[in-house]
C-alpha cells in the first residue's frame, strides 16, 4: 500500500503536469553557528541545518521546456527553455536560482555523457526565512536541481553536486563559497556540520542535548542578490587581494587565505604584512601584478563591487583568520558539551564580524543584546550580514526566557509583537522521493 503524503506534498502534486512518474525533492535552510566569511576563503565552518525547508514537486516534460510555480502568491509562474546558455531573468528573480541548477547540471551531464537534461515541470512550496541569512535561497536552487536531475535519471555523488551547485550559484551574481549547499546536501539530523573546502570535506559534530538554538530576524532583509550584493562581493574581492599581497610579502603562492602554510599563524604578523587600506591604483605595486592581470584576476566583467577603487585588507583577514581558529575551537566546545566556551567564541565572532568585517548592523548588534541579557550564553550575526538574522544560544531550559525578551525588549517597540523568531533543531540534509 502507498503511503499517505502529507497535505504539503499532496498540494504540490495535485496538478502538476508533465509525463511520467513525479519526484519530490527537499533541501532545508541552514544556520551557520560559527565560521562567517570563511568558505570562500577555503577555510572551515560549522554550520548546522533547519527544520525549515524548500520542497519541490517535479515531473518530465516530453520537449526542453521548464515551467515553474511557486505556492506563494509573490513569486510569478515563470517558463525557460534548458540549453547549453540560459539567459538569465532580471536580478533578484527567483527563477535564476532553478536556471543556476539547470545550466551547471546541463553542462555537468554533457561533460560526463550521462544523460540530457530534460524539460519539466516544477511547483514550489519555500518555507525557509527568507533574506534571513538562512540560506533559503541555496536551499532553492538544491532542491530544484535534485529534481530536475532525477528527471534526468541520472545520480552524482552528493559532494560532488555541493561543489557544482556552489559555482552554479554564481549565475546569479554572488561570488560566494560552498558552505550552504554543502549544509543543504550533507547534513545529519542532531549534528552539526564541520565543513572544510578545497576539496570538500565534512564530518558531523554532535550537539549536546541541552542545547538550543534561536534564531531572531533583525526586520532588514539581508538580499544577497539584490542591494547587499555589491558589499557581499566587496568582501570576497578584499579578502582575495589580502591573499595576494601576503603571498608576495611570504614569497608563496596562494589562491585563498586558507591555502597559505599556517595561516592561524600570520595573525600576529599582520601589522606588518598588510596595509590597512589600498586604492585600485596601489595594487600593482602590493601584488606585483601588471593591471590588466589584476583586472582579469580581481575584477571580472559583470562583478558588482560596493566600492571599486577603495579596499580594506588588514581588518578583513583578521577576521577571516580568526575566525577559522574560533570554528576550531568551537568544534573542540561541543564536542566536550562546553556550552561557555562555545557562547564566549559565538560573542567574539559577532565583535569581529561588526568591527573588522563590517556587515553587522545596529539592528543586529541590539537583538545580539537583547539575546545575551535575555539568558543566551552567546550570539551572533548569522549568515552575510548586511541584515538577515541572528543565532543565540542556550541551554533549552532557557528558551522561553530568551524568547520573551527579544519580544519584549526588540520586537514590541517595532510594532512587531510576537517577533519572527523560530527556535530551531539541527536537521536532515536533502532528500529525494519518487511518487
Amino acid at each position: 500500500m502507498a503511503r499517505a503524503l502529507e497535505p504539503r506534498a499532496a498540494a504540490l502534486l495535485d496538478g502538476l503536469t508533465g509525463s511520467g512518474p513525479a519526484v519530490l525533492a527537499r533541501a532545508p535552510g541552514r544556520v551557520n553557528l560559527i565560521g562567517e566569511h570563511t568558505d570562500y576563503n577555503g577555510l572551515p565552518v560549522l554550520p548546522i541545518a533547519i527544520d525549515r525547508d524548500v520542497l519541490v514537486a517535479a515531473r518530465r516534460r516530453d520537449d526542453d521546456r521548464v515551467e515553474l510555480a511557486n505556492a506563494d502568491p509573490a513569486f510569478a509562474p515563470r517558463r525557460y527553455r534548458v540549453g547549453p546558455a540560459i539567459p538569465s531573468s532580471p536580478p533578484g528573480d527567483w527563477a535564476n536560482y532553478h536556471k543556476a541548477a539547470a545550466q551547471a547540471l546541463a553542462a555537468e551531464l554533457a561533460r560526463r555523457n550521462l544523460a540530457r537534461l530534460p524539460g519539466g515541470a516544477f511547483r514550489i512550496d519555500g518555507r525557509v526565512p527568507a533574506a534571513a541569512g538562512l540560506s533559503s535561497s541555496s536551499a532553492l536552487l538544491v532542491a530544484c536541481g535534485l529534481a530536475h536531475l532525477a528527471l534526468a535519471g541520472a545520480e552524482l555523488p552528493r559532494p560532488e553536486l555541493a561543489e557544482l551547485f556552489a559555482r552554479a550559484e554564481r549565475y546569479v551574481g554572488t561570488l560566494g563559497g560552498g558552505m550552504d549547499q554543502a549544509t543543504a546536501l550533507l547534513a545529519q539530523a542532531g549534528q552539526a556540520l564541520r565543513i572544510d573546502f578545497f576539496p570538500l570535506r565534512a564530518r558531523p559534530v554532535p550537539i549536546p542535548p541541552h542545547a538550543a538554538f534561536v534564531v531572531a530576524h533583525s526586520l532588514e532583509g539581508a538580499e544577497k542578490s539584490g542591494a547587499a550584493r555589491g558589499h557581499y562581493n566587496q568582501r570576497v574581492t578584499e579578502c582575495a587581494l589580502a591573499c595576494a599581497v601576503l603571498a608576495r610579502r611570504l614569497g608563496t603562492a596562494a589562491a585563498r587565505l586558507g591555502d597559505l602554510s599556517a595561516p592561524e599563524t600570520l595573525l600576529a604578523d599582520l601589522d606588518r604584512l598588510l596595509p590597512e587600506e589600498a586604492t585600485r591604483a596601489a595594487l600593482p605595486a602590493l601584488t606585483g601584478l601588471a593591471a590588466d592581470a589584476l583586472g582579469r584576476r580581481f575584477f571580472p566583467a559583470g562583478t558588482t563591487l560596493a566600492d571599486p577603487a577603495r579596499f580594506r585588507l588588514r581588518a578583513r583577514a583578521r577576521h577571516v583568520l580568526g575566525e577559522a581558529a574560533r570554528v576550531a575551537a568551537a568544534e573542540h566546545a561541543l564536542r566536550a558539551g562546553d556550552l561557555g566556551a562555545l557562547g564566549a567564541l559565538m560573542d567574539a565572532s559577532h565583535q569581529s564580524c561588526a568591527e573588522d568585517f563590517g556587515v553587522s548592523t545596529p539592528a543586529l548588534d541590539r537583538l545580539v543584546a537583547v539575546a545575551r541579557a535575555g539568558g543566551a550564553r552567546g550570539a551572533r550575526l548569522t549568515g552575510a550580514g548586511f541584515g538577515g538574522a541572528i543565532v543565540a544560544l542556550a541551554e533549552r531550559a532557557d528558551t522561553e526566557r530568551v524568547t520573551e525578551a527579544l519580544d519584549r525588549d526588540f520586537y514590541a517597540a517595532r510594532g512587531a509583537t510576537p517577533g519572527p523568531w523560530l527556535v530551531v533543531r539541527p536537521a536532515a540534509g536533502a532528500s529525494l522521493e519518487r511518487v
